[in-house]
């Protein structure tokens, strides 16, 4: 019997592993493509023929010449070096009393406190680098000791052991599993006598306190957190009482707060805790810790400056009402699920954007303004944080565009002169101060909102960015003249009533400098002869009538008719997109014509049959006029590879006889995107690897080539490079990551980041750029110019809307087509029609009722015919395969092209099957459409460097797929041995009991 339970013991265990591999290797067969970039395996490889060295196959040249070892390692330092100095000059001074910063020689005992000094942010979770998790990462800890501070090691050993952690909640795909939600900080209790020992004789030079808040993909910040139920962009009871320690402690000469966050957090409470300096430092990622640690010492003078609006009560801003956590579910949602095709969570929740286009500064500036002025009811209650009258004091702490130096800075507005297109204005820096730094040149414009305007609801920021630039480092009286050549359409405004297009209002426009947003609207109101302006503090403030310039306009309703990207008529599109469109009068959009009249309040409507049929999407239908899929050669190879195609134009005839080679199986293979596609071989396609995320492409170097197996660098966070106000710092940025992008073998990567900052929660502010559609406009040109350059294209994400993670998902975003194009659309429209990107990630949200991606409006009307980008348009992850997301058909029929993380191709069989099915030609013409918008990119990227003509791509087997198979054979093997054994052991104990008997 011993034996017999052996058998059935190793029988069972043996067929259960079988069972394990079989079904792991199809789910990694269904999964190959994303297998294959995770562990950069390339599954092609060029096999060059006798012409390969007949000509110059490098098409696009690394800077640092060939890709070798010895380059990588120059590339790694530069890249490096280049956080660092993001950090230096992103990070933003908030409060500096008497010169508390930078440190003396002799202020280098410190103590570090709070939390997140043993868990940094170094990102939040999101695609992108992985850098900051290896050997090569700088803690906050290694950068100061490097830097030469003495570090009170018992209190920072204890935080590094606590149990204590920071999580977000969110869902983690791979694991399955959701982290718990903490806020990680530690309860005052921790603090022990043995611990407040450690720092009451020694390292007490400086109290360092780091705050974290963390949001990330799929996770918005709390608008009232589970434990206290506050803004979790404000100061916790476990943060009070820190603070309010070491306030009580007196041991320390210094205290300074550093804001390792990616959101605008509440900031009423540095007086109350006499804290000394404070620098937001935002996610720095592997490297930037070392810049923080030089701002520190003053080896680095701050120069960053704020691109959101940080307001006293981070509730305040209007967007909220309806916004993030306040999103509204249709009053009659048991009929709409009733009557739904598609899962609950993709239709149920909708968003009114009733804010219009105010949101950040553009708000609270605009409000400001009319209180001065006494018009519009400003004054009044409605949005006030205190239940009084408005009052810019009570509402804002620090202006878009705020920053402080280690130094002082004067600066002068020299000229401006008004041209038929452009706008030059120039202005002059001078380091008042005593230490050197570079300062930010912010220029602003106002333009008029009169009768016509209020009549047609054209609604008009009292501000607006217009644009930036950075000195050099100016030693001190040293000056720098910068000169802006300011784009004129930029102070066009969408008029969506009545003339449907956009327009020049009537009257006078100004141009301003300032050191923030506020500064330069005072400067505007001193011009127009106002009084009663105030400075962020409340207190009196003159304005500078000398930094603004005024300017006279007519009516012009022709000017901007006409896109000047492609000659087309710019006119509504998204008419459908306003609630009002489907219900009568169901949302008043707030105007500053009268702000007490028109606050926003939760918007609550019903969803009629129109508007639930919409929702449940699937719209596609075969046309009755569609060709038969015999009117398209198919198959017929003419032995002409990718590589061939590279340099014609989009329109080369050249094109059509390329994709004649390939079948229709072939043509929708390569519709599934699981960061990058397979390989081709019959039309010499090479598989294709895809990068993902703002802050590095995300791969891991071959060390078989190169000698070094590390990550790409997790540069800092994209709100800390905007923040810099540096467009060579951008430039250089989309360069390096390009630079890394040929090293790790990547066509594209889906970067930028171009969303807006709508409220201060949103999950991924981190990765956006800014709370202003002009500053991520100016921000995507150089950094999309930058990995262009380098063959590696750039694809913005997320087109367009996703400004919330909280619904993300299949949400209805209404709003008025002024406020879409002024703000969600204005950065992808630097980075596709000005800058060139040739690619593009759409949304999960739906623009009115419908997906982005099977939006014509969007995909075709606005990204195509207007803005005249030519490339791939893909989906953001489809992943199921499942809901309104699996509407593949329609989003093909209307200009996507790829579906983003389509693991088991599902859209590959759903068209590619209808196509034959319903003998539909015009699908078919759709699908190459969509073909030749993707491989025109590949063939136009770094990818191809290495192939000539008489190249050939060859399929590589992945080592993995081998190893699965024989483990299934030795599982499969062993299992059958060993119930052979335990049937001939049972076979043994059956005669021995026989002969027994």
């Amino acid at each position: 019997m011993g034996r017999t339970r052996i058998w059935t013991g190793l029988t069972s265990l043996f067929s259960f592993f079988l069972v394990v591999v079989i079904i792991g290797m199809n789910c990694m067969m269904s999964y190959s493509g994303t297998i294959n970039s995770a562990l950069g395996i390339a599954t092609s490889k060029v096999v060059n023929g006798k012409d390969a060295d007949a000509g110059d196959t490098e098409y696009f040249k690394s800077e640092y010449g060939e890709l070798n070892a010895e380059n990588l390692q120059k590339l790694i330092a530069d890249t490096y070096k280049q956080s660092v100095t993001e950090e230096e000059e992103g990070a933003v001074l908030l409060k500096n009393d008497n010169n508390a910063l930078p440190l003396t020689a002799d202020e280098t005992s410190v103590t570090l406190f709070g939390h997140a000094v043993a868990q940094p942010l170094y990102k939040a979770a999101s695609a992108g680098s992985k850098g900051y998790k290896g050997e090569h990462n700088i803690d906050l800890y290694s950068a100061f000791a490097n830097a030469g501070f003495q570090i009170n090691d018992a209190l920072y050993d204890a935080y590094a052991g606590s149990a204590t952690t920071r999580g977000t909640g969110a869902y983690d795909f791979v694991s399955g599993t959701s982290s718990i939600w903490s806020m990680g900080e530690e309860d005052i209790s921790f603090y022990t006598e043995d611990l407040r020992a450690s720092w009451s004789d020694n390292y007490n030079d400086v109290a360092i306190v780091m705050l974290a808040r963390e949001g990330g993909e799929g996770m918005e910040l709390a608008q009232q957190t589970p434990d206290e139920g506050i803004s979790q962009l404000a100061l916790t009871q476990k943060e009070k009482d820190l603070l309010q320690m070491i306030k009580d402690s007196k041991k320390f000469d210094k205290t300074i707060v550093l804001l390792n966050s990616g959101w605008a957090m509440e900031m009423e409470w540095l007086d109350k805790y006499d804290i000394d300096a404070c620098l937001w430092i935002g996610a720095p990622g592997q490297r930037g810790f070392e810049g923080v640690a030089n701002i520190l010492k003053g080896e680095a003078n701050p120069s960053g400056r704020l691109t959101d609006t940080y307001a006293v009560n981070s509730m305040s801003a209007p967007a909220l009402v309806n916004g993030s956590f306040n999103n509204q579910a249709w009053t009659n949602l048991d009929e709409v699920l009733a009557a739904s095709t598609v899962e609950e969570g993709d239709l149920s929740y909708y968003n009114v954007q009733a804010e219009g286009i105010y949101i950040g500064y553009k708000y609270y500036e605009t409000r400001y303004e009319d209180v001065v002025l006494g018009q519009g009811n400003a004054a009044s209650k409605p949005g006030s944080s205190t239940g009084q009258v408005w009052n810019y004091a009570d509402e804002v702490r620090y202006p878009f565009g705020y920053g402080l130096s280690y130094t002082t800075f004067e600066q002068t507005l020299d000229s401006v002169e008004v041209g038929e297109d452009t706008i030059t204005v120039t202005a002059t820096v001078t380091n008042t101060g005593n230490k050197a730094g570079k300062s930010v040149v912010e220029v602003y414009a106002q333009t008029p909102y009169g009768a016509y305007e209020k009549e047609n609801l054209v609604e008009k920021s009292s501000i607006q960015l217009l644009d930036f630039g950075k000195t050099g480092m100016l030693e001190p009286g040293a000056s720098e003249t910068l000169t802006f050549e300011c784009d004129k359409y930029l102070l066009a405004s969408y008029d969506y009533v009545k003339e449907k297009g956009y327009i020049l209002s009537e009257g006078d426009y100004y141009i301003s400098i300032g050191e923030h947003a506020h500064d330069a609207l005072n400067h505007i109101l001193a011009a127009k002869g106002a009084v009663g302006m105030t400075d962020i503090d409340g207190t009196a403030a003159d304005g500078d009538a000398g930094k603004a310039y005024r300017f006279h306009e007519s009516f012009d309703n022709t000017k901007y008719k006409l896109s000047a990207y492609t000659g087309i008529e710019v006119t509504n599109q998204f008419d459908d997109c306003d609630i009002n469109y489907w219900v009568d009068g169901a949302v008043t959009y707030l105007s500053r014509n009268d702000w007490e009249a028109t606050y926003p309040t939760p918007v609550q409507v019903a969803a009629n049959a129109e508007m639930i049929e919409l929702l449940n999407g699937f719209y596609y239908e075969k046309p009755e006029d569609a060709p038969s899929i015999d009117a398209y050669i198919q198959g017929d190879n003419q032995q002409i590879p990718l590589v061939a195609m590279y340099g014609l134009d989009y329109d080369d005839p050249q094109w059509e006889t390329y994709l004649n080679q390939y079948t229709i199986e072939e043509l929708a293979s390569l519709t599934a995107d699981n960061f990058g596609t397979a390989e081709v071989a019959s039309t010499g396609k090479p598989a294709v690897i895809a990068g993902d995320g703002p802050d590095g492409p995300g791969g891991t170097f071959n060390k078989d080539k190169y000698g070094d197996d590390r990550n790409d660098t997790c540069f800092p966070c994209e709100l800390i490079l905007a923040s810099t106000f540096n467009k060579d710092l951008m430039l250089r940025r989309g360069e390096l990551m390009g630079e890394e992008a040929m090293y790790l073998g990547m066509a594209q990567v889906w970067m930028p980041g171009a969303n807006l900052h709508r409220t201060p929660f949103s999950g991924r502010n981190f990765e956006y750029y800014s709370e202003d559609a002009i500053m991520t406009y100016l921000c995507t040109i150089p950094e999309v110019v930058g990995i262009e350059s380098k063959g590696v294209h750039a694809g913005p994400k997320h087109l367009v809307g996703n400004d919330q993670e909280n619904n993300r998902e299949g949400i209805s975003c209404f709003f008025t087509e002024q406020a879409f194009r002024e703000g969600a659309l204005r950065g992808f429209e630097g980075a596709l029609a000005k800058a060139g990107a040739q690619t593009v990630m759409q949304g999960f949200n739906r623009l009115g009722l419908v997906w982005c991606s099977v939006s014509e409006a969007l995909t075709t009307d606005i990204t195509v015919n207007e803005w005249g980008f030519v490339g791939q348009q893909e989906t953001d992850a489809v992943a199921k395969g499942t809901g309104y997301k699996a509407d593949y058909l329609t989003a093909l029929s209307i200009g996507t092209d790829t579906f983003c993380l389509d693991f088991a191709g599902a859209s590959s069989r759903a068209i590619a099957g209808a196509i034959k099915e319903q003998n539909d030609g015009y699908l078919l013409g759709k699908l190459r459409e969509a073909t030749h918008d993707y491989l025109y990119t590949v063939a136009n990227s770094s990818v191809m460097n290495g192939y000539s003509t008489d190249s050939k791509v060859v399929s590589v087997t992945p080592w993995w797929q081998p190893a699965m198979y024989t483990a299934i054979g030795v599982f499969a093997i062993l299992s059958l041995l060993s119930l052979f054994m335990l049937i001939q052991t049972e076979r043994k104990n059956i005669i021995k009991t026989e002969k027994e008997d």
